[in-house]
C-alpha cells in the first residue's frame, strides 16, 4: 500500500500523487508502519485506503458482506472484515464504499448499536421494509459503474438476482433515455478481498482439531445420512452430485464437530457428495489433514467411505476431476458462492440450484429420538446454571451489592462451566441493564462508557446459551429484583402473554412460521405494541444456535413486501414438522429506557388432539427450557385463566424437573420454589 493516491472524501477525485502516512507514527509514504497501533487508525483512514484500492482494481465501489466464504452468520475473527472496516460489530450488515460515500446497511436489531459504533464517516442505512434495499441503492447511485465483490464471499444467487433486477430496471429507463448513464451497474468478481489487502495484523486463520460426534448422540450413522442425501440428489433433484459449503451442514452430515468459529461447533471445510463417492476438504490454514482430524474422526471417515482432501484443493483446478463434464451438480440457493459456481461451470458441469434449502438443511432440522433426548437433557442442565445464577444475583442485589453487566455475564459463564457436558457458550451473552436492555443485540464491553451497573429496581435482560455435547440452548429471561413500575409490568406481561400464546398453540403439521408468528404477536398487537425481530429460529443439536430452513416471523411485515422477497417467502412459508427444535422469543422495547424478551427453547411433537377421522396430524410445542418467569414483572390481572393454567403447569414442570438437580444449593432451591408458586 505504499505511495498511494489520496482521494477527496467528498468527490472521490484524486487529489495528488502524495503518499499517505501511518496513522500511529505518522511515517510518510506508507499506509501503515511495520507494527501499527490499530487503536489510532481512524475510520476515515480505512475508508481512504479502500478508495485507493478501488482505483487499483479499476472499480467504483466495493461491497463488503458480514458472512465468510461459507455464508456463516457468525464468523471467525479472521473473517470479520465488515467489523474491521466499519467498527460496527453486529452480526448482520453490509458495507458499501464508493468513491464518495460510505454506507452500512443493517436491520432493526442493530440500529442503536450501529448508531453508537459508527463514526460520522459512515451513513447508517436502516433496512426497514419500506426503505430501499442495498441493490436498489447501488442501482440508483452507480449506474454504468463497476462494483467490486469478493466471489468467494458473495452468493451466486444474489449475484444473479441483483444483475437481473438491474438489467430490467435499466431496460425500462432506456425506453426514454438510451444513454450510457442508464446502463446497469456491473458486479465485478475481484481476485482479492480489498479489506484483506488493507488489514495489517489480521488474526491468524484457525485450524483446530476436528472431533467425531458420537452416533449415540447423533442418532444416525454417516453411512445412513449419505444414503438419504444421495437419494435426494438423484431421485428428487435429478442431479449427479451436490456441493456443500455451509459448515453446519457438513458437520451434521459427517458427524463431526470443531471449534474454528467461536461459539459454533464447526470447522472450515467443503464437501462434495455424488452417487458413489463422498469428498471432504479440511485444513484451511495449511491443509495438513492429519493435524486437523483426530484419530477417531479419521477412522469414522474411513469406515464411512469418505475421502479426505486439503481445503485448498477445493478450487477451479481440482474440481473438474471430481465433477465430470456434462454432469448436473446440486447447490444450495443462498449459500453457494459465485466462486464455487464458476468452478463447477468451468468443469463443464451444469448447476442445479435448490428451490430453497438443500436437502441436508431440511434433514438436519428434523431431530431424531436420540437428538431430542439430548436436547431435553442439555436444556435441563442449562436451566440449572441459569437458575443458580439468578438466585445468586437476587441475593447479592438484595444485600445492596453492585455488579456491572460484563461481570455478571462472566459469573453466569462460571455457573455453566460447572455443568456436565458443557463445551462452551452458543453465542456471546447479552447481559443488559436498564436502557441497554432496549438494544436487542447489546454486547457489554467491560470498562466501556455504555456499560451499566445493576441495581435493585433496574430491568435486567439476560440472553445466553450453552453448547453441550448433547444439545444447544438459547434462553432469555428478563428480571427486576426490586419494584418495577406499572408501565414496566404492563409491557412485560404483554410479552409474557405472547410467549404463552405461542407455547400452547396446537396447529396442523406443515403450518408455516408466518402463521405461527401471529400467535406470539397477537397479545401485543391488542395493546398497540410490537417488536422488530423474529419470534423464533431453528436451533441445532450441538450445532449452530441459529439454523434454518424455517423461521417464525413475518406477521408484522406488509404482504406486498413478502411477495417481493423470494428469501422471505422461502423462509416464512417453510412447513414446520414434528421434531423441529426452535426458540419462542417475543419481546417489547422502549428505546433508551428498557426492553423485555422472553425466550424458551421448544420441540414440536405430535399432539393427541386431532380431527375425529384421524386424517390430519396436529403438532404442539414442548418447552424444554425450565427457567421460571419473573414474578416481580408479571401483572397477574392481565392474565386470563388459560394463561394462568399454562403458566402454573409450566412452573410445576420447572420445579419437578430442576429441583432434584440443584443438589445442595439451598439458595437456588428456595428461589425456584418461590418463583414457581401457583398463581
Amino acid at each position: 500500500l505504499d505511495q498511494m493516491l489520496r482521494f477527496d472524501t467528498d468527490t472521490g477525485d484524486p487529489l495528488a500523487l502524495s503518499a499517505l502516512s501511518c496513522p500511529c507514527c505518522y511515517r510518510k509514504g506508507v499506509a501503515f508502519c511495520d507494527d501499527p497501533d490499530m487503536s489510532k487508525v481512524s475510520p476515515r483512514h480505512k475508508i481512504q485506503l479502500l478508495r485507493v484500492l478501488l482505483a487499483e482494481d479499476d472499480v467504483d465501489a466495493f461491497v463488503c458482506l458480514s458472512e465468510d466464504s461459507h455464508n456463516s452468520e457468525y464468523v471467525s475473527v479472521c473473517d470479520e472484515r465488515r467489523s474491521y472496516l466499519t467498527n460496527f460489530t453486529g452480526s448482520a450488515g453490509v458495507a458499501l464504499v464508493t468513491r464518495n460515500e460510505a454506507m452500512v446497511f443493517t436491520d432493526s436489531r442493530y440500529y442503536l448499536q450501529a448508531g453508537n459504533q459508527l463514526s460520522d464517516d459512515w451513513n447508517l442505512m436502516k433496512m426497514e421494509p419500506t426503505d430501499p434495499t442495498i441493490d436498489e441503492v447501488i442501482f440508483d447511485k452507480l449506474k454504468d459503474k463497476r462494483v467490486g465483490i469478493d466471489p468467494f464471499q458473495f452468493p451466486w444467487s444474489k449475484m444473479k438476482t441483483w444483475t437481473e433486477k438491474w438489467e430490467k430496471k435499466s431496460s425500462m429507463l432506456k425506453r426514454k433515455d438510451p444513454s450510457p448513464s442508464n446502463n446497469p451497474p456491473t458486479l465485478v468478481p475481484l481476485t482479492r478481498n480489498l479489506v484483506d489487502s488493507m488489514w495489517p495484523n489480521r488474526p491468524a486463520i484457525p485450524q483446530n482439531p476436528v472431533k467425531a460426534h458420537l452416533v449415540s448422540l447423533a442418532g444416525e450413522t454417516v453411512v445412513s445420512k449419505l444414503e438419504r442425501v444421495r437419494k435426494s440428489i438423484t431421485v428428487d433433484n435429478k442431479a449427479d452430485a451436490i456441493v456443500i459449503s455451509a459448515l453446519d451442514q457438513i458437520g451434521w452430515l459427517f458427524n463431526l464437530r470443531g471449534t474454528d468459529i467461536m461459539c459454533n461447533p464447526v470447522f472450515f471445510s467443503y464437501a462434495l457428495v455424488s452417487a458413489d463417492a463422498a469428498h471432504l476438504f479440511v485444513g484451511r490454514r495449511d491443509g495438513k489433514i492429519k493435524d486437523v482430524m483426530e484419530a477417531e474422526a479419521m477412522e469414522e471417515m474411513t469406515k464411512s467411505g469418505v475421502t479426505l482432501h486439503s481445503y485448498s484443493d477445493f478450487n477451479v483446478s481440482y474440481l473438474p476431476s471430481l465433477v465430470p463434464s456434462g454432469s448436473y451438480v446440486l447447490v444450495e440457493k443462498g449459500t453457494c458462492s459465485a466462486a464455487i459456481a464458476t468452478a463447477v461451470e468451468s468443469a463443464g458441469a451444469t448447476i442445479v440450484e435448490t428451490e430453497w434449502a438443500s436437502p441436508i438443511e431440511i434433514f438436519k432440522a428434523k431431530k431424531n429420538k436420540e437428538e431430542v433426548k439430548g436436547i431435553r437433557d442439555a436444556a435441563r442442565r442449562d436451566s440449572v446454571a441459569i437458575i443458580r445464577f439468578l438466585a445468586w444475583v437476587e441475593e447479592e442485589i438484595g444485600k445492596g451489592k453492585v455488579y456491572k453487566e460484563a461481570e455478571l455475564a462472566e459469573i453466569l459463564g462460571r455457573y455453566r462451566q460447572e455443568v456436565e457436558g458443557y463445551v462452551g457458550d452458543s453465542f456471546e451473552t447479552i447481559s443488559s441493564v436498564g436502557k441497554n436492555s432496549s438494544v436487542i443485540h447489546y454486547k457489554a464491553e467491560a470498562g466501556s462508557e455504555e456499560e451499566l451497573e445493576l441495581r435493585k429496581d433496574d430491568i435486567y435482560l439476560l440472553d445466553s446459551g450453552g453448547q453441550y455435547v448433547d444439545g444447544t440452548t438459547d434462553v432469555t429471561r428478563t428480571e427486576c429484583f426490586g419494584t418495577p413500575t406499572e408501565e414496566q409490568k404492563f409491557g412485560y406481561t404483554a410479552c409474557l402473554k405472547g410467549h404463552i400464546n405461542l407455547g400452547r398453540a396446537v396447529f396442523p403439521e406443515g403450518t408455516c412460521g408466518l402463521v405461527l408468528d401471529a400467535y406470539a404477536r397477537a397479545p401485543l398487537w391488542k395493546e398497540g405494541l410490537d417488536y422488530g425481530h423474529g419470534t423464533g429460529h431453528g436451533i441445532g443439536a450441538y450445532m449452530n444456535v441459529h439454523e434454518g430452513p424455517f423461521g417464525i416471523s413475518g406477521a408484522s411485515r406488509p404482504g406486498n413486501l413478502i411477495r417481493k422477497s423470494p428469501y422471505a417467502q422461502s423462509m416464512l412459508l417453510q412447513p414446520i414438522e414434528r421434531g423441529y427444535y426452535m426458540s419462542n422469543e417475543p419481546g417489547y422495547y422502549v428505546d433508551g429506557e428498557y426492553g423485555f424478551r422472553i425466550e424458551s427453547d421448544c420441540v414440536t411433537f405430535v399432539s393427541k388432539r386431532g380431527e375425529k377421522e384421524g386424517k390430519k396430524v396436529y403438532l404442539e410445542f414442548e418447552t424444554v427450557t425450565k427457567v421460571p418467569m419473573s414474578r416481580n414483572l408479571t401483572n397477574v390481572e392481565m392474565l386470563s385463566e388459560e394463561d394462568k393454567t399454562w403458566l402454573n403447569d409450566y412452573h410445576f414442570s420447572c420445579l419437578q424437573e430442576i429441583e432434584p438437580l440443584l443438589k445442595d444449593d439451598e439458595r437456588a432451591v428456595a428461589w425456584l420454589t418461590k418463583q414457581c408458586a401457583p398463581y
